[in-house]
């Protein structure tokens, strides 16, 4: 009995051809030639990405029809066949966090040669990195590249030890390469794969070059290798197919076959040296960008699908961000490499920085951020974000403890200050207001006490998977859970998943990392969430946009290279620090080097040779450098393949053809273009026709078309600056600005759309104003119109003020001496006109000072430590000297103190406004509150105003000059105010007094050694 012997399979074909149409084209007759007897044969074709296969499935289906073909990355097909023996094993596939977990634990035992920067998170960052790297690297390469440095050696050990240390519980892309080697070897590959075809491999490792090696022992194998014709761009395909373990030699036969590298600047189909290749040289990437836009609005507009367009470049920065913001603003589908990662979600940023506030403490910053970034809710309802942080302020909280104690002082001070108006029916409003504030302090302490407690929870947990939960809680607590994510926009729906399941995939670290803690746990999801962003929107849904790479191997109408400039596209890459390009050339060619940008330039000539229209983009200069740019040298390579001779870089613009075309500015290449990408491009350009037909008819007449312009140019609507108000308005502004008039513009609130509006008037409108508010006025209107007419008030950060405020230095003097002088009034201890105040008076003012200066100081309010003890001395040594110099004022004017803080028109006050002829039969309603009224031995009033400032502002007071030309009005209106309350039956000024038509004086008293008192 003899056994049945399997044919061996026939020697693989090698099929070297070019990018493009000239690739798909080879495929369709590799599919066509394995499937000569059936069409319905099984053809499995292996494509360097899926980008690839999904380009290579529609040129396909467009060439021959599409059945039984399937196509898989290397990956891919090591899953199909090796994922049996994987999974037998119990493995799972592992991850950025387990291995940075892993990272953690073996520096944590042996830090090496990263002893005593083990434990930050850039070296666990660097070395994960490092660890994927070295994956693709054999043994033999690992070994030499250990033998490069002691600070080499330690990588190679980090990573064999990583590697060791999963080895039972997870695997890596390479280990199930492995695996389906292995099962090809046995025979037991479990599915059945047809003819293979391997489609413009690119650069393989040395684990997918065995495994296409074993495939091609079991199967017929074709080998489709594009070539550029370029040294450096196919030097890795070359090398990787030197790799495959084939019976016949492809890299023999790649390196055999010719190739043109100007073929890449052709279309498909035309003669060398037709100019079907553009190029624009503009003043920087915003304006790139926007040519890239106009580029596929012509196309489509021309009836180029959208799907048939792409938009790439060679660096992300800022290209990825600029593409995707500009054609959202214009409206355009697009899909490709996503700009956001799971990080800068909505959830992610939120959760992190709720996981970040204990790093602080809980500071009223940090809090006050993670509140307004959106989403935060509190007791079931969205946290009122705005107030909360209004009232963290007002109280004076900067961090830790405060939020209760400074919370429930400014609590109670507005509760206190609400019962004092309770009896006041006019200030109902305001008492509701107090109350409402202060319900707003007492919940958000409760917040912050409750969000306290909940983050000092993860201490208390004793794993990964306790860590896990506790996480999860956090976000059911203060983020919301999916319901109520329910109307975010898609892609915020999909980073929230993957928040969620990175946060669960954490809890496969116990065994891993022995120390779990909420610290290394929030650092593992940062690492988790920061990983690649994915892919948007579906292949074919709109442009593609992303690196350059993503079009290699499709099929495009028009393909837009963005950032053809030298340090940009090829990128300028540092030196890796940890493992030098001299370091990764000793571990050969799995080890990629910092400096070579084959691969780049491989994946260039792709694109564009994939491609029937092709636009180069080239940016002079870039507002985010301080150098301007020179052409990429591979730009230069286009300008040799078209023009027959290579331009310096200096003088490309000169020496090119018509088919590059230099574009001076933004504004030139807003007036070429032909159709606008949105609606702000078609203002714009509404705005410069608008400004041309001017220009022409003050020039040539009233016949517009005379000099250039002409009306309806290009399909463009004049008449839209007319019809469109934000058009007219801004052409009205410009000219108002420019003009000899005083116009609306220029502040003159009495012309054009305001003539008539009822303007609020500080002296007219019937209601009390205060001489503060009026002085400010006269002073400086527009901060007047700032402050209280829009009602736009300075935002005071407390814990950015190192020394007590002027303004809370004041409040804290006048509110020390009003209670100084009740005091001493009640009880009947007021010195008598002219007299000394005796040795208790001094020593009680210093007593309510010190009282005063705790008070403040428990609110928040006074500034650093260290420069509150030296101005509290001061403040109180200013309050000592008051009393001397009380005495020394008293005796010259003959007078004793009768009132203090005597407030009119305030709420809670007594007395109602006053009102005060201001002359030409007008008057204005007054209120205030006047600091002192003194009676004098003369049976006058002294009014007092003290000022604990400089006096630089007031040296030019006189008899003559009383209010400095209405600049100083304060102490002129609290004169005429005490003359007219005087005269009142309820006044307290003539009760004390005993008549009603004394004499008024009224002085500044600077109270304060900087006053010089």
């Amino acid at each position: 009995m003899t056994a049945a012997v399997a044919a061996a399979p026939p020697p693989p074909a090698v099929v070297v051809t070019g990018y493009g149409p000239a690739a798909h084209d080879a495929l369709a007759a590799a599919v066509d030639e394995a499937q000569a007897g059936d069409r319905l044969a099984p053809v499995t074709v292996v494509v360097p990405s899926n980008y690839v296969g999904l380009g290579a499935r529609r040129a396909l289906a467009r060439r021959r029809g599409i059945a039984a073909v399937n196509f898989a990355t290397p990956y891919r097909l090591a899953e199909m066949l090796g994922a049996p023996v994987t999974a037998a094993g119990g493995r799972r596939p592992v991850s950025t966090p387990v291995v940075a977990a892993q990272v953690r634990s073996i520096l944590r035992t042996d830090p090496g040669y990263f002893d005593g920067v083990q434990s930050h998170p850039t070296t666990e960052k660097t070395l994960v990195k490092a660890h994927r790297e070295l994956s693709e690297v054999p043994d033999p390469g690992l070994d030499r590249l250990a033998a490069a440095s002691a600070r080499a050696e330690d990588v190679v050990r980090v990573h064999r030890a990583v590697k060791k240390g999963l080895a039972d519980r997870f695997h890596d892309e390479q280990d199930l390469i492995g695996d389906a080697t292995e099962a090809l070897a046995r025979g037991a590959a479990p599915v059945e794969l047809g003819p293979v075809i391997v489609f413009l491999p690119q650069r393989l490792t040395a684990g997918q070059a065995r495994l296409l090696g074993a495939v091609a022992g079991r199967t017929t194998v074709t080998v489709i290798a594009g070539k550029t014709g370029a040294a450096d761009a196919d030097a890795s395909v070359k090398v990787s197919l030197a790799r495959l373990s084939l019976a016949s030699d492809p890299a023999a036969a790649f390196e055999a076959a010719e190739a043109d590298p100007a073929a890449c600047f052709r279309a498909p189909g035309l003669a060398p040296g037709a100019g079907e290749l553009r190029a624009l040289s503009v003043s920087d990437p915003d304006d790139e960008v926007r040519h890239a836009v106009r580029a596929v609005l012509d196309a489509a507009r021309a009836g180029v699908s959208l799907g048939r367009c792409a938009i790439v470049y060679g660096s992300a920065d800022p290209y990825a961000r600029l593409v995707g913001d500009a054609l959202d603003s214009a409206e355009i589908e697009w899909y490709g490499a996503a700009v956001r990662t799971a990080e800068t979600s909505l959830l992610g940023r939120s959760l992190l920085a709720l996981l970040a506030l204990g790093d602080n403490d809980l500071s009223r910053r940090d809090v006050a951020a993670w509140l307004a970034s959106g989403g935060v809710r509190a007791d079931g309802r969205w946290a009122p974000a705005a107030a909360w942080e209004r009232a963290a302020r007002a109280a004076g909280v900067t961090a830790g403890d405060q939020w209760a104690s400074r919370l429930g002082r400014r609590a109670d001070d507005l509760e206190a200050e609400a019962d004092e108006l309770v009896d006041d029916e006019e200030r109902v409003e305001w008492a509701e207001g107090k109350r409402r504030r202060a319900g707003e302090a007492r919940a958000l302490a409760a917040f912050v006490q409750q969000l306290r407690a909940d983050l000092d929870a993860g201490a208390g947990a004793r794993n990964w998977r306790e860590l896990s939960r506790w996480c999860h809680k956090l976000i059911r607590g203060y983020l919301g859970g999916p319901l109520t994510r329910s109307r975010w926009p898609d892609e915020e729906q999909r980073h929230a998943r993957a928040v969620e399941t990175a946060v669960d995939r954490l809890a496969e670290l116990d065994g891993i990392d022995d120390r779990p803690s909420a610290d290394a746990f929030r650092q593992a999801l940062q690492t988790e969430l920061a990983a690649d962003a994915g892919r948007r929107g579906r292949f074919g849904g709109g442009v593609l946009v992303g690196p350059v790479g993503l079009a290699v191997g499709i099929d495009l109408d028009l393909a837009v290279v963005c950032g053809m400039a030298e340090g940009v596209f090829p990128s300028r890459r540092r030196d890796d620090a940890l493992l030098p390009d001299r370091e990764r050339a000793l571990a050969g060619a799995d080890l990629t080097r910092r400096s070579d940008h084959g691969d780049d330039h491989r994946a260039l000539l792709a694109a564009l040779a994939g491609a029937r229209g092709k636009l180069l983009l080239y940016p002079r200069g870039d507002l985010r450098r301080s150098a301007p740019l020179t052409p990429s040298r591979w730009l230069l390579d286009a300008a040799e393949a078209i023009d027959g001779r290579r331009p310096g870089t200096d003088d490309l613009g000169r020496e090119s053809g018509d088919w590059l075309t230099e574009v001076p500015s933004f504004v030139a290449g807003l007036r070429g273009t032909s159709f606008p990408a949105h609606i702000q491009e078609y203002d714009m350009r509404a705005l410069l026709d608008h400004h041309d037909r001017r220009r022409s008819q003050s020039r040539f007449g009233a016949d517009p078309s005379v000099g250039g312009w002409k009306s309806g140019r290009a399909g463009w609507d004049i008449d839209s600056v007319r019809q469109r108000v934000e058009l007219r308005r801004g052409i009205e502004l410009r000219r108002g600005r420019g003009s000899d008039r005083l116009t609306r513009f220029d502040g003159n609130l009495a012309e054009g759309d305001l003539r008539g509006a009822a303007l609020p008037d500080p002296a007219g409108d019937g209601a009390a104003v205060s001489a503060t508010r009026l002085e400010k006025w006269a002073e400086c209107p527009h901060a007047y119109f700032v402050r209280h007419v829009l009602g736009v008030d300075a935002v005071e950060e407390p814990d950015a003020e190192y020394r007590i405020s002027p303004l809370t230095r004041g409040h804290l003097v006048h509110h020390a001496l009003k209670r100084w002088i009740d005091e001493l009034a009640e009880s009947g201890a007021l010195a008598a006109p002219g007299a000394s105040w005796p040795a208790e008076a001094r020593r009680r003012l210093l007593e309510i000072g010190a009282e005063e200066c705790d008070r403040l100081e428990a609110r928040g309010l006074t500034g650093r430590p260290l420069y509150w003890r030296r101005d509290r001395q001061r403040l109180l040594e200013d309050l000592e000297t008051f009393v001397g110099f009380d005495d020394q004022m008293r005796a010259e004017a003959g007078s004793t103190p009768m009132a203090a803080e005597l407030g009119f028109g305030q709420p809670g006050s007594d007395l109602e406004a006053v009102t005060v002829e201001i002359g030409g039969g007008r008057a204005i309603w007054l209120r205030g509150s006047i600091d002192r009224i003194d009676a004098t031995e003369e049976e006058g009033l002294l009014v007092i105003d003290y000022k604990t400032g400089s006096d630089r502002g007031y040296k030019d007071l006189s008899p003559q000059d009383p209010s400095l030309g209405g600049r100083r009005l304060q102490l002129v209106l609290y004169a005429e105010a005490v003359q007219a309350i005087q005269g009142r039956a309820d006044s307290p000024v003539r009760a004390i007094q005993g008549r009603a038509d004394s004499s008024v004086r009224a002085d500044y008293w600077f109270v304060s050694a900087k006053g010089g008192f």
